[in-house]
């Protein structure tokens, strides 16, 4: 699949606002507060190169991330390239990574009824188990973002959190089941970049996505040395570099 050929939700002013009243419409609340700034860094889908060059400059500073996998991309030629192999998962959760579920046929969930999507996440975790990683996935990033108020109200509790790609620090009052995020690529990269500003001085929780990462990356990923000033960036700043739910887990207040 090319670039060109790759799925894109609707743009239409009607799917816009949508957008925001899902975003508006919280599911699970809580208030957050932590002792530290930290900082998630996630690949969606995610393709071999985010095993291969991401996750070890993420180790290289002392940092873990989390990787969204969705089962059906997985050896597939994709806009971003090769997606992961079963060794991939095998060495990411040994080095203390965070495998995701990004669902297993990564769909628009906005277009599909919640109990559809209830069982594409299931068939995901029953498809990398399959593949050797048995680990409970804890974590849900919504495949293009897209999501809606029914589906945020049926996750289930297995999953602690589920992700979006809303722009927004999370801190004070945040919707579990949709939190924010900033791109690592197009223009999102410089807004990434002033948000570990605004999350040092407030002690929030960035989160940060991308896809491949690589010398020459896809529209969707980063280059290697802008992945790399990224993470050297949010480090000397004094943020924690840890997967999301590890960086759940570190919340000092969470009152729901």
């Amino acid at each position: 699949m090319t670039a060109a050929e790759a799925y894109a939700p609707p743009r239409s002013l009607a799917a816009k606002v949508q957008r925001r009243l899902t975003q508006w419409r919280a599911a699970h609340l809580a208030h957050l507060v932590f002792d530290r700034p930290i900082l998630s860094v996630c690949f969606d889908d995610f393709p071999r190169s985010a095993a291969t060059h991401g996750a070890p400059i993420l180790e290289r500073y002392s940092g873990r991330g989390t990787f969204y996998a969705s089962a059906d991309l997985a050896l597939k030629d994709g806009p971003c390239g090769p997606g992961f192999s079963a060794d991939d998962l095998a060495r990411l959760h040994r080095a203390g990574h965070e495998i995701g579920c990004h669902t297993f046929s990564h769909s628009d969930c906005a277009r599909m009824r919640a109990y559809d999507v209830l069982v594409d996440i299931a068939r995901n975790r029953d498809a990398l188990a399959q593949m050797g990683h048995a680990a409970p996935l804890r974590t849900l990033a919504y495949p293009y973002g897209e999501t809606s108020p029914a589906l945020k109200a049926a996750l289930p509790p297995r999953l602690g959190s589920a992700r979006g790609i809303q722009p927004g620090l999370n801190a004070g009052r945040t919707d579990l089941a949709q939190l924010r995020a900033y791109a690592l690529f197009g223009d999102g990269l410089a807004r990434a970049h002033r948000a570990l500003e605004r999350g040092a001085r407030a002690n929030a929780w960035v989160i940060a996505f991308t896809h491949d990462v690589a010398d020459a990356p896809s529209p969707w990923g980063t280059h290697m040395e802008d992945f790399r000033a990224f993470i050297v960036r949010a480090r000397d700043a004094g943020f924690m570099l840890a997967p999301v739910s590890a960086a759940l887990e570190r919340t000092i207040h969470a009152a729901h």
